[in-house]
């Protein structure tokens, strides 16, 4: 019996066709957004899950039930086996709602869960399910696993920099599968664990600033939240993430 099944897990644009949840003004209607992100998505979040250098996890990637045909077609015709498309209706409570869908789609059994939390435009290291495999231990409470440090690309500018997130927007949670909560069912700064470690080692993920962020800018700075400017990287970088430079010059902001 394995010891834990591991699920990455990813909210691509639950809630995207409900206008009581398109409260920024941001948002580009339905259409636009979904290319723009799918842009986004294949050139950075894909690749890097893709490339991991461990492939023993399950990616469910959580879907508006009102997405178009054209647009589901595109996704499932993506050759990758680990990805599973889920269709969901957000009803106003997204993140429970993911959560939910989560627990009904993980595989029963006496184990331990492990899931993951990434964004459909950010990216992961190539070797982050390998380090939290390695790192995983079983305990008799749940717990986490965090990344403090990353990189964030302005795609504007095609800057990139070093930027230490303490309670970062990818965590990894790890507790019994037979009282699962799931990842998404807190914010990511708020997971009520005890114990929570942090790999600190290199940079983990890829955050990527763009037009269309909603919260993601080049300025934020808190007590956890530092943006490196005296530590810039080259942009060549992205090759660590499975990320191809010479997509990013051709993308549109």
């Amino acid at each position: 019996m394995k010891p834990f099944e591991h699920y990455i897990v990813t909210r691509f644009n639950v809630g995207l066709y409900d206008p009581a949840t398109r409260k920024n003004p941001i948002y580009l209607p339905p259409d636009g957004w979904m290319q723009h992100r799918i842009k986004l998505f294949t050139t950075f979040t894909l690749p890097s899950i893709m490339g991991q250098t461990c492939q023993n996890f399950t990616w469910l990637v959580f879907m508006d039930e009102q997405t178009p045909e054209p647009y589901r077609q595109m996704l499932a015709n993506i050759p990758y086996p680990n990805m599973h498309l889920i269709y969901i209706s957000g009803n106003g409570l997204e993140n429970q709602c993911i959560a939910d869908a989560t627990l009904r789609n993980i595989r029963p059994g006496d184990h331990d869960l492990i899931t993951t939390r990434i964004d459909n435009d950010d990216a992961f290291r190539a070797d982050v399910v390998e380090v939290i495999q390695n790192w995983y231990a079983p305990r008799p409470s749940p717990w986490t696993i965090a990344f403090p440090a990353g990189l964030i690309l302005d795609l504007a500018t095609k800057q990139i920099f070093v930027f230490t997130h303490w309670y970062n927007n990818c965590p990894t949670l790890i507790e019994s599968a037979k009282k699962a909560r799931s990842v998404y069912s807190w914010s990511h700064c708020d997971i009520p664990v005890k114990v929570r470690e942090y790999i600190v080692d290199k940079p983990y993920w890829l955050q990527v600033v763009h037009s269309k962020n909603v919260v993601n800018a080049m300025t934020q700075q808190s007590g956890s939240i530092t943006i490196h400017k005296e530590i810039p990287a080259e942009l060549s970088a992205v090759s660590d993430f499975n990320v191809d430079v010479n997509k990013i010059m051709n993308l549109e902001v």
